[in-house]
């Protein structure tokens, strides 16, 4: 598929991305990481845990690492989740309810 979600399990807005991917029936068309449960001093990591499924685009290993992927100069709030265009190498959206409406 053409594009990324980036997600943690213990954030209700990412969550609801999740229930409309798979009740949309979108888990071939958009991939999925998750990060760890903790937001640590790096923001959302992809540290080994369980339950964590690491970045398979680029191997971040911080969510922060692809905010500055899509804008280099970016310094704002680091949230989930996330939708990255996989072809655009941007991100397309990081707010819950339009995520949610996209697909």
């Amino acid at each position: 598929g053409g594009y990324h979600l980036y997600v943690n399990f213990a954030c209700p807005f990412a969550h609801r991305t999740l229930i409309m991917r798979h009740l949309k029936g979108l888990q071939d068309i958009i991939s999925l990481c998750v990060t760890h449960f903790v937001n640590g001093e790096q923001g959302w990591t992809f540290q080994e845990s369980p339950g964590v499924i690491p970045d398979p685009i680029f191997g971040v290993k911080c969510l922060h690492e692809i905010y500055t992927r899509d804008d280099p100069q970016y310094t704002g709030r680091v949230s989930v989740p996330v939708l990255w265009d996989k072809k655009t190498g941007k991100i397309v959206n990081n707010e819950s309810a339009d995520i949610a409406r996209m697909f």
